[in-house]
């Protein structure tokens, strides 16, 4: 991944995280029925999972192992990157978990 390429994808993944921020505000100023007290609470947790991995994956960018798979050590293709924000291994790896 070049220099172009890392700074592409940390604006995204910045660009999501305060996409995210804001929703769970937004989430926690409504009060929902009970009937969708579930679904609101389930989607919020999904929300919260997926912004604490695109923090873990900001974080990531800064390290030597950015844009590598962590299972084999493969560059991971910069279009998955940008396509799935929260990962860290390539498409191979993926499908064979």
């Amino acid at each position: 991944m070049d220099d172009s390429q890392h700074n592409t994808l940390k604006q995204q993944i910045q660009k999501r995280i305060k996409e995210l921020e804001i929703l769970l505000n937004d989430d926690e100023a409504k009060s929902a029925t009970d009937e969708d007290a579930a679904v609101e609470s389930q989607i919020t947790e999904n929300e919260k999972r997926e912004l604490a991995a695109l923090k873990n994956n900001l974080r990531w960018l800064d390290t030597d192992d950015a844009g590598y798979c962590s299972e084999c050590g493969c560059e991971i293709p910069f279009a998955r990157l940008q396509a799935v924000l929260v990962t860290r291994i390539c498409i191979n790896c993926a499908q064979r978990i």
